[in-house]
């Protein structure tokens, strides 16, 4: 199977911070979205943890943020917008046979996550 991109409860990657923009709540316009510093997930065995060159907020981004796909995709905030985006595997988790450090990648990532 798919090695999973998905972030939960962050562990502390060594107490590396990662730079992220992130909605606190649902509701509101593109001022709702900040700048913050969160920690640095530690992928689980299924998991890649990616550099991201570039990421997209596009209109499933701000659907979720406005609230309109509540009743099929409920979400916990923060959230941290984007599903497309292009960067570099910076750690494979134990089980990933695909993908190993220092490769290119393109991926489009679940909507059913959250930090």
């Amino acid at each position: 199977s798919s090695p999973s991109l998905a972030c939960s409860k962050p562990a502390i990657m060594a107490g590396m911070l990662m730079h992220a923009l992130h909605y606190s709540s649902d509701g509101g316009a593109a001022a709702a979205l900040k700048h913050v510093e969160v920690p640095v997930p530690d992928p689980k065995a299924d998991e890649v943890l990616l550099k991201v060159e570039a990421t997209s907020i596009n209109p499933f981004d701000w659907k979720i943020q406005k609230g309109y796909l509540r009743p099929f995709l409920p979400r916990k905030f923060p959230c941290i917008p984007g599903a497309d985006l292009t960067g570099e595997v910076i750690k494979a988790g134990s089980s990933v046979k695909k993908f190993k450090e220092g490769d290119k990648v393109i991926a489009m990532l679940s909507h059913a996550v959250s930090v």
